[in-house]
């Protein structure tokens, strides 16, 4: 049965970042108001390259000359507790989700201050080459003054900086930033990341969902893992643009995308080939593709429909070459949903978005004339995980809150102690520093709490000059 989709303005929509700053309904609309409108920005301006500029470059980048610090006192900044949160959320965010905007950015550590241009927080690791700092540069964003232009956050360009500064990290830290995997530059792709952040950040601010993830911790390997399962040499490396995740433990992963051409095709017939491969009860994912073309294109029929024949086309061949079984039907894994489905204006999204309604290829009298059915992804009847439980997905939820770019009003709660997952490793019953450590342990709310199992933060300290001594002893 076909129902009609009601309209809301997120800003009537009950939120549960209540009390957050930059809430859906009060960043701007990346995809409405046509901030991106092709794949990759050209602001982008790294610390080594203001260094190097013309005094005139220096003014047309917009950066103040008081942002940008020597690169050594930058380093040793970062080593002090100095703006300590404010940094690790930064890098975690753009770690997690690519590119941020600044607004986005601000929902995601719940700290208003980041929703600045230039922060007086960001200074040390955008001047440590930690982060690149860009301006949205089309449209009429373009037109605005410096200071009130849209900007972007990303990975920086001294990628070999942060394994110095990993060193400046408790373990806990670390894993907040990374999620215990490599530090790396990604960020070609800048209306793609801004958007699958965007649709991520709505998701779990506004769905009943478990938790959300960005692609690092998407990878295709450490999911099979779980199950005991290794991955295939063709398929090291594979992960898609982000997961989220529903309180019985599937996960929903999302592949964003603007056209469809041969790459695009081939990168849908593999995840048909996996799906096939690995049931849920080894892969719990089904895979979602979410057509992000351009707003103009949105608002012309001819190509909507090109656009969206051209992704259900990629979907029926790979179900075709990839079919699964009868209880593990590719088809009911695969499916698709335009932006302007779920959100047809500005700061406005549908019931089908609350429930994360999508098509999928079906058979039987309640598909549409084309062959397709619209699925509630977040009904478990709909979309049925047989080993699926409220456990399953609180362990994903309760490892997520260990990191900086998980949407703070999702990081309260339980969490696992790494600190003394570390400490547990070795005997410590003569080290009395160890059999209790002092250590922040864990990223929640808005920022690093305050105590860790009832301890209080460790004095500030500058961990440089303990190192001095330890050399030096």
């Amino acid at each position: 049965m076909i129902t009609v989709s009601t309209i809301h303005a997120l800003a009537d929509l009950p939120s549960r970042n209540e009390t957050g700053a930059y809430r859906g309904a009060d960043r701007a609309d990346p995809y409405w108001a046509g901030m991106l409108p092709t794949g990759i920005s050209d602001g982008w301006v790294n610390a080594s390259q203001y260094r190097s500029a013309s005094p005139d470059q220096k003014r047309w980048s917009g950066v103040p000359a008081s942002f940008v610090m020597d690169q050594s006192e930058a380093r040793a900044q970062m080593r002090t507790n100095r703006h300590r949160a404010s940094i690790l959320g930064a890098l975690g965010a753009a770690s997690t989700w690519r590119t941020v905007t600044r607004e986005q950015l601000a929902a995601i550590t719940g700290s208003a201050v980041m929703a600045g241009t230039y922060p007086k927080s960001l200074s040390a690791p955008f001047s440590a080459g930690l982060l690149a700092h860009g301006y949205v540069s089309a449209g009429f964003n373009r037109l605005a003054p410096a200071r009130e232009r849209m900007s972007m956050w990303a990975v920086g360009d001294q990628i070999a900086t942060y394994t110095r500064h990993r060193r400046a990290l408790t373990f806990a830290e670390h894993v907040a930033v990374t999620g215990g995997q490599g530090w790396d530059s990604e960020h070609r792709f800048d209306r793609h990341n801004v958007l699958t952040t965007e649709l991520a950040l709505r998701a779990a601010e506004y769905c009943d969902v478990a938790t959300v993830l960005g692609e690092k911790q998407m990878g295709l390997t450490a999911m099979l893992a779980a199950a005991g399962l290794s991955t295939a040499q063709s398929d090291l490396g594979r992960k898609p643009d982000a997961g989220i995740v529903r309180r019985d433990g599937l996960v929903i992963a999302v592949e964003t995308t603007a056209s469809v051409g041969k790459g695009f095709r081939g990168k849908i017939a593999k995840w048909a080939q996996i799906l096939q491969r690995h049931p849920t009860y080894e892969l719990p994912m089904v895979v979602l593709v979410v057509d992000a073309s351009t707003p103009s294109q949105a608002t012309s029929a001819s190509a909507k429909n090109s656009t969206d024949a051209e992704i259900q086309a990629a979907i029926r061949e790979a179900v075709r070459d990839f079919p699964g079984t009868a209880l593990n039907r590719t088809a009911d894994r695969l499916g698709m949903v335009s932006w302007s489905d779920w959100f047809p204006a500005p700061h406005e999204a549908t019931t089908d978005f609350l429930d994360l309604t999508a098509s999928f290829l079906a058979r039987g009298q309640d598909r549409d004339a084309d062959g397709w059915l619209m699925v509630r992804l977040l009904d478990p009847d709909e979309v049925p995980y047989r080993e699926g439980s409220a456990d399953a997905g609180e362990v994903i939820a309760t490892n997520a809150r260990l990191l900086a770019g998980t949407p703070h009003w999702l990081r309260s709660g339980t969490v696992p102690r790494t600190d003394q997952y570390l400490v547990d490793q070795v005997d410590t019953s003569g080290v009395d520093a160890l059999v209790d450590p002092s250590v922040p342990d864990r990223m929640t709310g808005p920022g690093f709490t305050q105590s860790v199992a009832g301890r209080k933060w460790r004095h500030l300290v500058d961990l440089g000059d303990i190192a001095a001594d330890h050399v030096a002893s």
